[in-house]
């Protein structure tokens, strides 16, 4: 245990110098050398020497960056030693090699030509360690337009030739590259074999016999040597982060450390008499320790100890003795008398906050739920709400109307006001109160037809307040600094826990689905973020399969008729206006079978369009013959939709990228049918309506918006038969 003790002492010492010296070598690099009275080269040595003992941390790391390529008086010898000395002990940020990237070149101010080469060496040693290696394929045209430069041009090829990929080879820069060979001839070979690797995806271009009939790389290795101490450094800090977590189980104790006011309330764990053939939780050292003598662990002499240490809490849970629960509540029954008087006289607690803190690790005695019953009533709705909401979401599966009365209405009439920082808060709360219930009912073996009445009733009551939330607006910061959680947001992740309820609904009894309260549905289908877009879709692709799914479950046979066809055609109305906005063009339309037309009466849809046909008429009548015409009905559309427009573009973008030639037509407006046949025409890319639509899909899907994709796949007949 010492030689461990020590190792870490020594480690947070060199630590401690090594921050010290990059602090120091920041205040005096900006100084030019008769400014100042310290030796820079020494500064250099001393990090040096740390960096290879025990490498480089990422955030020390990074001011070093900083220091080597921002402008600065250190002498060429002193850059050399700290850049041929950066072992980082953590993966590369983007943030690094774009600085890098960034202070190559000739300008002034740049760093000098030596230590931009320095620079791109170190980037090619540390390749395989970055954190986003598809970062430097982002910045492959300023590389390629640094190989004017002669000093740069060996470590840049090499680098350019381990992230060259088929799009980054382009006509232009073929040209470009062999233009810099006639020019010099055979005295830069690397820039050969570099063409070669262009010729690789390119066989079309000839590479004459500039370089001899060699055809082997001429890009070798920098420095083996020191890749393989960089790996060591990497491997050694990979075991010390990882070996701590094994030991966390056993028992923290503080022994001399001074404790602060609040941890004094709960006292440590202390046993002073343990029978003959015991063992005292101070005495756990292991997983295994602790179950082999579980039944002969001796209690400590207070049991309000075992609440602040993670191994006695664990004890008490799996033993569940009656006597300690009662020893426990009566002392918190006391303690929580005592800061009741001090809340009713408005004075703050820091002890409360840390004992409330504390309950919601360990299960929610009754003596905790009779004190936030009599708190809530005198509570200023701000001082403990994060302890008092994670409390509340341990409420037991009860009478709805029992628990509204004692604890939900209170609750609500503190915390809600004008700010939709509260509101948002209080349906974060409602949906983690939901799960909750849910889990307690899922785990019920028998079915009770009233088992689930006090969850639907807190189910109707969360979303008609998530309903009013969203209608409420958002003018200001609601007084606080921090920016506060989107209101859409919160509304989808509450709908999202209902998704996850209800996937277990056709084989449990207990469950029950409720369909989502419309106006908020169409209120969602129209924000202007793709991710609330893609989760709406997704909630509502998973609702639609556990209504097919519990219409014909075995296990709710004998109860179909809780599903009435009223309910199933209404929120099938959702799914077919969703999917008339967002795939079939045909936004608002109420024609078709269940669709509604999100609700929106037939004279505003007739308004809309008659000023949608205006504005199209207004840009014909001022010649723009390349003005886009708006179509009302589809403006809600994969590739016209606020919160998918862009990601359209970027898409086709892709799909053209990839496709068309040089010098090829590229399509300069929104994706439509018409549009996609213009291009055709013109010498563009041949890609059809079709084909668009599921590329957009398979494009979201990539990025991590998959809810739009799932949905139209198990909605849309024609690509459940492609599936």
């Amino acid at each position: 245990m010492s030689s461990e003790a020590d190792a870490g002492d020594r480690d947070g010492n060199h630590l401690t110098d090594l921050e010290d010296a990059v602090e120091h070598l920041e205040a005096v690099a900006i100084l030019p050398p008769k400014q100042r009275h310290t030796s820079v080269s020494e500064l250099a040595k001393k990090i040096a020497s740390h960096a290879y003992e025990s490498g480089i941390p990422t955030d020390i790391l990074d001011r070093l960056i900083d220091i080597i390529t921002k402008p600065n008086h250190l002498d060429q010898a002193t850059i050399t030693v700290l850049i041929k000395n950066l072992y980082a002990l953590g993966s590369l940020s983007s943030g690094v090699v774009t600085r890098i990237v960034g202070s190559l070149g000739p300008t002034k101010g740049k760093p000098s030509p030596a230590t931009q080469t320095l620079l791109l060496r170190w980037l090619i040693l540390v390749y395989d360690y970055l954190e986003d290696p598809s970062h430097l394929s982002r910045l492959y045209a300023v590389l390629f337009n640094c190989l004017d430069m002669i000093s740069l041009r060996r470590p840049l090829c090499h680098l350019l030739s381990l992230i060259t990929r088929r799009k980054h080879v382009k006509p232009f820069r073929i040209q470009a590259l062999m233009e810099l060979i006639r020019n010099v001839g055979d005295d830069e070979k690397e820039l050969t074999s570099f063409l070669r690797i262009f010729k690789n995806y390119y066989p079309d271009i000839i590479i004459a016999n500039i370089a001899g009939s060699r055809k082997t790389s001429l890009f070798k290795h920098p420095d083996p040597e020191w890749s393989s101490r960089l790996k060591q450094l990497q491997d050694m800090n990979r075991i010390k982060s990882v070996a701590p977590v094994v030991s966390t189980f056993q028992v923290a104790r503080r022994g001399g450390v001074k404790r602060s006011k609040i941890e004094s309330v709960i006292p440590d764990v202390q046993t002073s008499r343990v029978q003959p053939n015991h063992i005292s939780l101070e005495e756990i050292r292991s997983v295994d320790d602790f179950v082999e003598k579980l039944e002969k662990i001796e209690l400590p002499d207070q049991i309000i100890s075992t609440l602040g240490d993670p191994l006695a809490r664990k004890y008490l849970l799996l033993v569940e003795l009656e006597t300690v629960r009662v020893r426990l509540e009566d002392w918190l029954h006391g303690f929580l008398n005592d800061e009741f008087e001090h809340a009713q006289h408005g004075e703050e607690s820091e002890p409360l906050r840390h004992m409330l803190s504390v309950s919601v690790q360990y299960q929610l005695p009754t003596v905790i739920m009779s004190f936030i019953k009599r708190y809530l009533l005198s509570w200023n709705g701000e001082e403990n709400r994060r302890q008092i909401l994670d409390l509340l979401e341990y409420l037991p599966l009860e009478s709805f109307d029992q628990i509204r009365k004692d604890f939900l209405g209170p609750l609500e009439n503190v915390v809600l006001d004008h700010s939709s920082t509260s509101r948002v808060a209080i349906i974060d709360f409602y949906s983690s109160l939901i799960r909750q219930w849910g889990t307690v009912i899922r785990t019920q073996t028998s079915v009770d037809p009233e088992g689930c009445a006090p969850l639907i009733a807190l189910i109707t009551h969360a979303e008609l307040l998530a309903l009013s939330t969203l209608e409420f607006p958002v003018t200001t910061l609601d007084g606080n600094s921090k920016q506060p959680k989107p209101i859409n947001l919160s509304v989808l992740q509450l709908y999202s826990t209902l998704a996850d309820l209800f996937s277990h609904a056709a084989g449990n009894g207990n469950i029950r689905l409720t369909v989502p309260l419309a106006p908020t549905i169409y209120t969602l289908a129209f924000t202007p973020t793709i991710a609330h877009i893609s989760l709406l879709c997704s909630v509502l692709a998973i609702y639609k399969s556990s209504f097919e799914a519990s219409l014909i479950s075995e296990t709710l046979k004998s109860s179909l008729s809780l599903y009435s066809p009223q309910i199933v055609g209404q929120f099938n109305g959702y799914v077919m206006d969703v999917c008339n906005l967002l795939w079939r063009n045909r936004g608002m339309n109420a024609d078709d079978p269940n669709a509604v037309g999100c609700l929106i009466p037939s004279s505003i849809v007739a308004a809309l369009t008659e000023y949608t046909g205006e504005v199209n008429e207004t840009t014909r009548n001022r010649k723009r013959s390349d003005g886009f015409h708006y179509n009302f009905p589809a403006i809600f559309s994969l590739s016209q939709h606020i919160a998918l427009c862009s990601g359209s573009a970027a898409c086709f973008a892709d799909i053209e990228d990839t496709l068309a030639g040089e010098g090829q037509a590229r399509l300069g407006k929104p994706v439509t049918q018409k549009a996609l046949a213009a291009l055709e025409k013109e010498g563009g890319v041949k890609f059809t309506w079709q084909e668009y639509r599921l590329k957009m899909l398979d494009w979201m899907d990539e990025r991590g918006s998959q809810g739009i994709g799932k949905l139209m796949r198990s909605t849309m007949k024609a690509l459940r038969k492609e599936g």
